[in-house]
């Protein structure tokens, strides 16, 4: 799945920008932003208190910086282009160490809630929805350029670069934001964890 994803962004550039080789600058940049983006998320969580909340600041900015990058061009406007590319995937891995963070609070508070544990279950289901959504947008974005008649090594019609353009940034913008409404009404703070742990704790003693 990760080698679908990047076979659509280098689709982008080669049919859409005109230049494959500028993949390989695309993915150089993101490389800090990456480093930079998780190593926010425990700064981001000790303001706010809350790893949802977390989460959906991380996916709002993903979703804005996803929008932004649609008006620009890597060849025509290439810092802008940078700039809000390398933005989103500082916000995306802010937001992909909140997910895996948020994960052993719903382990905690299943255990809690059901007097079940099911660790390998909760980071067995990330790992599937996360293929599952690769997978399934990867084959929808084929299945569209398809009917829109896109053939492999040649310049595309306007149809087919317009669709390869939405999906680089802004569908994925806009799916961002709705997940980052999502998030937001996540519930469990640190208080309240706390209590769930406190909770745990007792009844294993008692």
């Amino acid at each position: 799945t990760l080698y679908g994803r990047n076979a659509d962004l280098l689709y982008y550039f080669k049919y859409v920008e005109g230049n494959e080789n500028l993949f390989t600058i695309y993915s150089m940049i993101l490389i800090v932003p990456s480093i930079l983006g998780a190593a926010a998320f425990p700064f981001v969580f000790e303001k706010l208190g809350n790893k949802g909340h977390t989460a959906s600041l991380f996916a709002a900015g993903t979703g804005v910086s996803l929008i932004a990058l649609y008006f620009f061009s890597a060849v025509s406007s290439p810092i802008p282009f940078y700039t809000f590319a390398a933005l989103s995937q500082f916000f995306f891995c802010g937001f992909n160490t909140a997910i895996y963070a948020i994960v052993p609070d719903c382990v905690e508070y299943g255990e809690w809630k059901t007097g079940v544990r099911n660790d390998g279950f909760q980071y067995a289901f990330v790992s599937l929805g996360n293929k599952l959504g690769m997978a399934i947008g990867t084959s929808a974005l084929a299945g569209v350029l398809s009917a829109l008649s896109f053939a492999p090594n040649q310049v595309q019609n306007a149809a087919v670069q317009n669709a390869m353009h939405y999906a680089f940034s802004l569908l994925p913008g806009v799916l961002w934001l709705i997940t980052a409404f999502v998030l937001f009404f996540y519930r469990i703070s640190k208080r309240s964890y706390n209590q769930i742990m406190s909770e745990l704790n007792a009844k294993k003693t008692g």
